[in-house]
């Protein structure tokens, strides 16, 4: 995985034209999203607002510092607004309208929690460490260990983020890319199998 860490919406726009070019060459055009901000904070004339921007394509994660960003990015809210690209996230809503807060809307937006979960796991409400655990890697069943309520008000404090929080916030936005990339291989394999029956045949050795 290579995380770029930055709060210069010049090289976020940079990111953003690899990204594009990586995408435009692709089948699938999904890009992992995830927002944090401090979630213990806002009020209605204040309104809480994104601390940190995470977007990852494949394995290139863009982790943007925006609440100390030194100009705003009309790139990302382009790329954000359009409907070329797919945003997956997790538990999306709020995340989406954290980010109308600052001007940035996403339009073409799926919801892993809304599409998938496992059977398996009877807890009633699932986080994204259950999903990845069971899609990715049973590792992920523990990518959130150690980060609670103190960790989650740091988003908004003066940059660099701490390395265990950087680490937090690029695993995250990998996560919801990743899951959602194999349940659309999965979504597209039972259709395509569906829609076109195999024939039985020999084994091959």
């Amino acid at each position: 995985m290579t995380v770029l860490y930055m709060n210069a919406a010049s090289s976020v726009e940079e990111w953003i034209t690899n990204a594009e070019a990586s995408l435009d060459s692709s089948a699938r055009k999904i890009v992992g999203l995830d927002v944090e901000y401090d979630k213990l904070s806002g009020t209605y004339f204040n309104p809480k607002k994104a601390g940190v921007i995470q977007l990852c394509v494949g394995t290139d994660v863009l982790v943007y510092h925006i609440c100390h960003a030194n100009e705003r990015s009309e790139k990302l809210a382009d790329f954000l607004h359009g409907y070329r690209y797919t945003f997956a996230g997790f538990c999306v809503a709020e995340d989406h309208t954290i980010l109308s807060h600052s001007k940035y809307y996403v339009h073409n937006r799926k919801d892993i929690q809304a599409i998938w979960r496992d059977s398996d796991n009877k807890k009633r409400t699932q986080g994204m460490k259950d999903v990845a655990g069971a899609i990715i890697d049973p590792i992920d069943f523990e990518m959130k260990d150690g980060f609670g309520r103190r960790e989650h008000r740091m988003w908004v404090d003066p940059p660099p983020l701490p390395p265990k929080s950087l680490e937090y916030v690029a695993r995250d936005a990998y996560a919801m890319y990743e899951v959602f990339r194999r349940l659309d291989v999965f979504e597209r394999g039972f259709f395509s199998l569906f829609k076109h029956p195999e024939k039985k045949r020999g084994r091959d050795w």
